[in-house]
């Protein structure tokens, strides 16, 4: 944003050192329209002109790469969202593995218990 500023300034101030360099008045045809101006007025009018049509035929680029952009950010929110539904699903199944080791680990205490137990 600060680099475009500053872009903008400089050109504005070599505008004008342009229009006082060329202060001379001409004459213009423009579709059977004749005008008078500084040429410094005309030349700085048709780099407008330019710039304004440069901007217009980039704006429909622009909105269609600003739709893709919205549209893939929607679907990386979903692949997230998939993703967190993914790591809960495993972060339940090493809490029910675990359960299931803690089970299997008191079973056999139980048993070892109980055949000492007979073996005594």
């Amino acid at each position: 944003m600060i680099f475009t500023l500053i872009l903008a300034l400089a050109f504005a101030v070599v505008a004008v050192i342009f229009a006082l360099a060329n202060p001379e008045i001409v004459t213009i045809n423009f579709f059977g329209m004749q005008t008078e101006g500084s040429l410094a007025m005309f030349i700085l009018i048709a780099l407008g002109i330019g710039v304004l049509l440069g901007v217009l035929l980039m704006t429909p680029g622009a909105v269609k790469r600003n739709l893709a952009l919205a549209g893939e950010k929607r679907k990386l929110k979903g692949s997230e969202k998939q993703l967190d539904q993914h790591r809960n699903k495993v972060s339940e199944f090493e809490e029910k593995a675990k359960e299931d080791e803690r089970v299997k680990e008191e079973v056999i205490s139980d048993v070892q218990k109980r055949l000492d137990d007979a073996m005594n």
